[in-house]
């Protein structure tokens, strides 16, 4: 797929993932590509400018789709992980799984393509190969487009309870 009409970084947005005035990155859009035989995946231009390099490879909290981190974000996350305490056998069992399959120091080629690591992309992704790449507020979201088409499904179908609730925070915030 070509990244010639990908979306760029906003004014006041540095190309290493960082804003002007200190504010997050923010990552939106969705993108569809396929997985490489050798298991590398094309990151369009926008994401990987705000990623910067190196980024970091992780599980989504839920294990469910692939986690693409700005190094600064990766680390905010490992903050809020450590506090939740290594004494709880709960905790330190998701912890090891989460370590297990997060890698560090990640880079793009020239071609602007991830290799994905075979441990995590055979755990998450199973044997999917073609992808959804979906910018998730403050990471970049890889994963399958049978769970993707899922998990629209199933927003559809929580649509009306969802509109209900944001109607009500709304209307406390009044």
């Amino acid at each position: 797929m070509d990244d010639q009409n990908q979306p760029k970084p906003s004014d006041g947005e540095s190309p290493k993932g960082k804003q002007g005035s200190g504010s997050t990155v923010r990552f939106i859009g969705s993108y569809n590509h396929s997985l490489d035989n050798k298991g590398r995946l094309v990151i369009p231009q926008g994401f990987r400018d705000k990623l910067g390099s190196p980024f970091c490879v992780a599980p989504s909290y839920d294990f469910k789709s692939i986690a693409l981190y700005p190094t600064a974000m990766w680390e905010k996350r490992n903050e809020a992980y450590e506090k939740l305490g290594t004494l709880n056998p709960a905790v330190n069992r998701y912890l090891e799984q989460f370590y297990a399959l997060s890698y560090d120091g990640q880079t793009f080629d020239a071609q602007g393509r991830v290799l994905l690591p075979a441990n995590i992309r055979t755990k998450i992704l199973k044997d999917g190969k073609d992808v959804e790449i979906t910018g998730a507020n403050d990471h970049v979201r890889v994963v399958t487009e049978s769970v993707c088409e899922d998990s629209w499904d199933a927003f559809n179908k929580e649509l009306p309870a969802l509109l209900e609730m944001i109607a009500g925070l709304e209307k406390q915030g009044e």
